[in-house]
């Protein structure tokens, strides 16, 4: 489709000269100016292939109703303006189409951009219909979300035993609590300051358990990955909080070094599995090595403007060259019950965000493996 968009150029360069460096900063402060903007442009031409993907029968119903086809889009429209802006000689995007029958298409859109008002007077926009590979995409993502929670089953079930040891203290001492209430009101007369007290530390332990439980829903539960922005400290608790029952029993030491001011733009869950995941293979690796250090520590810190770096070191038995090289494929396993999925699953979720994963390992010194993921959504 070709547009005249001389008269955007026009506005463009005098944001410029007036010294706006910033156009979505800009666009904030004058909200109105997305729509200002886009009336600024007119319609030139369009080809068989346009009116087609509008479902628009003939080019004059196309333009006659071609503005309300293509509204002001901020997303869209603020690619182009920033690219003129920032003096490029190109730009694309993404952006969702509505047709005369109302089917919504996605599409992914592109054009060259001149250095002359005369080029904008007739700017050619490219775009393609990407309706097959968004619901190939969503396939791949249900797939994807469908093999993290069966690895998450799995690992639940290697710190089973462990977190139903942990549930049933709060339970244990909610009944407890209970039955001194019963006792202080079978006195004559009844003592109901220490019957308060009891219920008290009754509730108290049952809302533990309740929390417990909330936790493990949450972790197990069939929910589709969302990224948001997230504190990594609360994403690194919600993982120890898993896996502390298991360090305790193997008599590990697990030390905590994160910024409480790191965010994260990530699936919450989705990172609490593969932080859950490499510390469970760490508190395996030292209670293989005997008589080492029993110390398990693991890191978030800023790397740089745009990722955060999370480390897990142990002082276990380490690994040589050979199981290095085999540790990220499908059933590759040094556990003898181990399904040889967790770290396959690691890597898929950290790549999805944008990330990677990787290892260093000595044997018989330990093994630190580190990932890193974005800081924001500007991917």
């Amino acid at each position: 489709m070709i547009e005249d968009w001389s008269r955007v150029y026009s506005a463009i360069s005098d944001l410029r000269k007036s010294g706006v460096v910033d156009i979505d900063a800009w666009f904030d402060s004058h909200p109105h100016a997305i729509a200002e903007f886009r009336a600024l442009h007119s319609f030139v031409e369009a080809n068989d292939a346009v009116i087609e993907l509008f479902e628009a029968g003939t080019k004059a119903a196309f333009f006659d109703r071609a503005r309300q086809l293509l509204p002001a889009d901020r997303t869209s429209n603020i690619a182009v303006y920033r690219a003129m802006l920032e003096g490029r000689d190109a730009c694309q995007g993404e952006r969702t189409l509505v047709t005369f029958s109302g089917k919504k298409v996605p599409i992914v859109w592109r054009c060259s951009l001149p250095d002359h008002v005369d080029g904008y007077r007739q700017l050619c926009f490219y775009a393609f219909d990407v309706t097959e590979q968004k619901k190939y995409n969503d396939r791949m993502q249900t797939m994807r979300a469908e093999m993290a929670r069966s690895a998450r089953v799995s690992l639940f079930g290697e710190v089973a035993a462990s977190i139903l040891h942990e549930i049933s203290q709060p339970l244990s001492a909610t009944r407890t609590s209970a039955d001194a209430a019963l006792r202080w009101l079978g006195h004559a007369p009844p003592n109901i300051d220490e019957v308060a007290e009891s219920v008290r530390d009754a509730a108290r332990w049952a809302r533990d358990a309740t929390e417990i439980c909330r936790r493990m829903r949450g972790f197990l539960g069939k929910v589709p990955a969302r990224s948001v922005l997230t504190r990594a400290y609360d994403a690194v608790d919600a993982a120890l909080f898993l896996i502390s029952p298991e360090a305790s029993s193997k008599g590990v030491n697990i030390e905590r070094h994160v910024e409480r001011s790191l965010c994260v733009f990530a699936d919450p869950v989705q990172i609490q599995q593969v932080l859950a995941n490499l510390l469970l293979n760490g508190i395996y690796a030292i209670d293989e090595n005997d008589g080492a250090q029993r110390n398990l520590s693991i890191s978030a810190k800023l790397a740089d403007a745009n990722e955060a770096l999370f480390e897990v070191q142990d002082t276990g038995t380490g690994m040589n060259a050979h199981t290095l090289e085999s540790l990220f494929e499908p059933f590759f396993t040094t556990k003898a019950n181990g399904m040889g999925m967790g770290l396959v699953v690691a890597r898929s979720i950290v790549e999805s965000h944008g990330g990677r994963i990787w290892v260093e390992s000595t044997p018989q010194v330990g093994t630190r493996f580190s990932f890193t993921l974005p800081v924001s959504d500007n991917r």
